[in-house]
């Protein structure tokens, strides 16, 4: 079982980017679940396979850095 904070960990992207992802159905949403022995919302392997073929054919990484205009820098 995964974690917002592992997948986003995992996929190298904001949890924010995550869970706009969930809140717009493009991933499937997490369930209940003991994740390092706390009650959190977690993925199955399969969950986990299906939101990194999303990231591999949607996502186009960092945007606009507001301040500048240029492309954020990836931190």
């Amino acid at each position: 079982m995964h974690s917002i904070s592992d997948v986003s960990r995992f996929l190298e992207i904001d949890p924010t980017t995550l869970r706009r992802w969930i809140r717009k159905k493009l991933v499937p949403a997490p369930v209940p679940g003991i994740v390092n022995g706390r009650l959190a919302k977690c993925w199955t392997d399969k969950d986990l396979g299906a939101i990194k073929a999303y990231k591999s054919s949607g996502y186009w990484g960092k945007g606009i850095d507001r301040k500048t205009g240029k492309k954020a820098k990836k931190n």
